[in-house]
């Protein structure tokens, strides 16, 4: 009998490591995660039509260079998101530092849990319906997620507000 890892356990493993990344990196360095997120989530859906025109070699760059290759949308928008998130949180200058504010272990595990339901979610939103489909058929966790992407996207930003107003007076 062979067993084949399923969807939801690669989905389950990506949400204990970002998790878990979270929680070693802090409040600041989450915060900074889930800011990079959204920029990139901005930047990925403005210029990623484009660059698939040069990448399928509908467009050429001063008439002279274009790329011939059979790039689909989702992953030119996955690896632009994921490099967007890695060089905002690496150089962008956003300190990202500790600034000596607490955060209970609760609030802590919600920052990072929210993190990591934003970056899938926002991976999910890159495919075609049919994909996603797919994906929700065979995934109960993927189903789940794609049900209620609206609120992954807009729950971090509910608890940045929540917590700034808990700990306005340190």
């Amino acid at each position: 009998m062979t067993v084949l890892p399923t969807w939801d356990l690669f989905i389950t493993l990506f949400f204990v490591i970002g998790i878990a990344y979270g929680l070693i990196l802090q409040k600041d360095k989450t915060i900074l995660t889930i800011i990079s997120t959204y920029a990139a989530l901005i930047v990925v859906n403005a210029i990623a039509p484009t660059i698939q025109s040069y990448m399928v070699g509908e467009q050429n760059i001063m008439g002279q260079v274009f790329i011939k290759s059979n790039t689909n949308l989702f992953t030119i928008k996955s690896v632009i998101f994921i490099l967007i998130i890695a060089l905002v949180s690496t150089k962008s200058g956003l300190s990202g530092k500790d600034t000596g504010g607490v955060l209970s272990p609760i609030e802590l595990f919600a920052y990072s849990f929210f993190s990591t339901m934003l970056v899938i979610a926002s991976i999910f939103s890159f495919m075609t319906v049919e994909t996603r489909t797919g994906f929700a058929a065979s995934s109960k966790i993927a189903s789940l997620i794609m049900q209620y992407e609206v609120w992954w996207v807009v729950l971090p930003v509910v608890l940045l507000i929540i917590t700034g107003f808990m700990h306005k007076s340190e």
